[in-house]
Order: C-alpha cells, then sequence, then structure tokens
C-alpha cells in the first residue's frame, strides 16, 4: 500500500516563541518525518504531499492508495478542509474527519450551534463583526477568540475581557488582524481539561487538566498562545499540563460522556481533542473541539494528545498505527 502524508510544513526560520503565530498550525518536519516513520510499520511505502497549491496534482500523479492527512490547509474559512475535498474527488480514501465536519469544527461558532442543538454544554456566546455588536445578554468577563482559527492562533492573554472598554480594543485589534468576526463566550472560571479521542467508536483517552499553578506571577491563568507555545515549551521548561487527570469517578464519567457525545454529534472520524472547563455547577462545558489534534512526537514538549495516548499505554508509533488502521476498519480496506 502506497500512503500520502499529506501535510503543511514550518517554514524552517518559523519561531512560535517570538509570539508571530502566522504559521502555528503547520507541523514541525520532526513530527513529520516521525509519522513517515511510524507509518512505514504499517505500509510499504509512504510520500509527504505538501498541502499547497501544487497538492491536487502532486496527488492525482501520485498512484496512492491511501491519505494520512495532518494538513491544516493554507488559506481560507474551510482551510483544514481542502485536502479532504481533493482526496475525495480523487477518490483517494483518508484518516480522519470528513470535509462537512472539518468545515464546521474550524468554525466555532457552527461548532457550538451544533453542541446547542445536541443538547451539549456549551458557554454562551456571541459572533461580532464589530464590538459594538454586542448584546445584553452575555455577563462579563467575556472571552474573545478569532471565530475561525487553531492552535490557539489570536487567544492571547489579553482575550479575556472585563468591561465594554477593554472588549471594544481587543476585538477590534482582533478582527483588523485576523479579517474576520470574533467569539465572545462567557468565561468560565472552573477547572479546565482537554480530552482526547481515539478510533470509532471512539476510545475515550486519559483525561488531561491543564493547570496554571507552575506558571510564574504575572502568567495568565486561561489557556492562550503564551501558555501552550512560550511558557509550556522547550526552552521556558514550565508543564501546564497533568495527565491523568486528578478526577474523581464521578467528574471523569461525566467529562467522559460529554466527549463522547460531542465526537458523534460532529460526525468526527477515527481523532479528536476537544476542550472543556467546569461551570460554576461542576458542568463539564465544551468550548473548542480540534479534528485535527497536534501529533508531535517528543513526550518534553507536551502535545496534549499524544501525551493522553501515552498515559493510556500507546507509544508513538502504536498511535499512529491505531489512527491508521482505524481508518482503514472504517472503510472496510484491508493492507
Amino acid at each position: 500500500m502506497k500512503v500520502a502524508l499529506t501535510c503543511n510544513t514550518l517554514p524552517s526560520d518559523y519561531n512560535r516563541e517570538s509570539g508571530d503565530d502566522t504559521f502555528a498550525e503547520f507541523d514541525a518536519p520532526s513530527t513529520i518525518s516521525a509519522i513517515k516513520k511510524a507509518l512505514l510499520k504499517y505500509c510499504a511505502a509512504v510520500e509527504v504531499v505538501e498541502a499547497d497549491e501544487g497538492a491536487y496534482e502532486r496527488l492525482r500523479r501520485g498512484n496512492f492508495d491511501f491519505a494520512f492527512n495532518i494538513a491544516e490547509g493554507i488559506r481560507g474559512e474551510a482551510r483544514e478542509a481542502q485536502i479532504p475535498a481533493m482526496l475525495e474527488m480523487l477518490g483517494i480514501p483518508y484518516t480522519g474527519s470528513g470535509v462537512t465536519t472539518l468545515a464546521i469544527t474550524l468554525d466555532k461558532r457552527r461548532t457550538k450551534e451544533v453542541l446547542l442543538a445536541n443538547g451539549i454544554p456549551t458557554p454562551r456566546f456571541q459572533l461580532l463583526a464589530r464590538p459594538e455588536d454586542l448584546g445584553p445578554d452575555l455577563r462579563f468577563p467575556l472571552f474573545l477568540k478569532p471565530n475561525g482559527e487553531g492552535s490557539s492562533r489570536g487567544i492571547t492573554a489579553r482575550s479575556l475581557v472585563s468591561s465594554e472598554e477593554e472588549l471594544e480594543v481587543v476585538a477590534t485589534e482582533m478582527v483588523a488582524k485576523y479579517r474576520q468576526p470574533v467569539l465572545a463566550e462567557e468565561y468560565l472560571t472552573g477547572r479546565e481539561f482537554t480530552v482526547g479521542l481515539l478510533g470509532n467508536p471512539p476510545e475515550v483517552l486519559p483525561i488531561v487538566e491543564v493547570s496554571f499553578e507552575s506558571l510564574p506571577e504575572g502568567a495568565p491563568r486561561f489557556d492562550c498562545y503564551e501558555v501552550k507555545w512560550i511558557y509550556d515549551s522547550l526552552d521556558a521548561g514550565y508543564d501546564t499540563t497533568v495527565c491523568p487527570a486528578r478526577v474523581d469517578d464521578y467528574l471523569r464519567s461525566r467529562i467522559e460522556e460529554v466527549a463522547t457525545r460531542t465526537f458523534e454529534a460532529l460526525e468526527v472520524r477515527d481523532l479528536c481533542r476537544l476542550d472543556l472547563r467546569l461551570d460554576g455547577d461542576g458542568v463539564p462545558s465544551v468550548f473548542d473541539v480540534n479534528a485535527l489534534p497536534g501529533l508531535i512526537p517528543d513526550p518534553a514538549e507536551n502535545s496534549r494528545f499524544p501525551k493522553a495516548a501515552r498515559a493510556a499505554g500507546y507509544s508513538y508509533e502504536g498511535l499512529i498505527g491505531e489512527i491508521f488502521s482505524s481508518a482503514l476498519r472504517r472503510q472496510g480496506i484491508s493492507r
């Protein structure tokens, strides 16, 4: 079997810790190499296909039997769906969620609308094209984020706002920089968790708690670009994750139930990672769904999906193999 590894590669001179989030969603060459090496345990040939403007022709001419897709896309409001759409047009089966799911999960408002339609708790919200569009129903503090970004792009230490004046400044800058509406959510002050799901039906991996106790004074106490890519980096050395999370059986069961229902409601396939916070009553509330979770191989980098998989007993090669095998089984394909 010949497999295309579809991906977007980080530029060699890009430094996430600079604060520039332009390519934050792309994968480092070391991650792409590690996935390729792991896949070669399960198939005869793997070819890396960069998900740029030339991807369609490379896929069309490549005589591929299957694709392992981690591509984020290069531009546009539904960019994570670009490569899956090409693969479907060419009749090449692939890992992960389909076109519709990837388009929806990159759109935070649409994701939350699906959650609400299925009775899944999510923080109250409003989409803002302009700061003055804010209605009277939402209560401060509010959390602001670009509506169509991933990997914490646009989510910074300034995203938590406590007044209309703060909202006007931050939202105006965000709309101008990312050229899209801003999602304003009521901020939940409870514990924060991230949950990985693997397979079909999904295995809920050990829950990861995002903890801010180890961070220095003045650092944000919520997950954002600075926490994820600067403080929790190899150079800074802070660890903001606890896995397995220290939760009792009741809370674990509630989180796992909400995670599974979210996976099903959004018709996710093979893998995903979702983020939750507890509301004032201790109810897990979903605020983000990532159907293309990061697969960084180095345990020291605290990539949350692989960290949860390791806690479940998967080696890195075993994790990649399980994603691959789950997608094959789902489509009735034998190696």
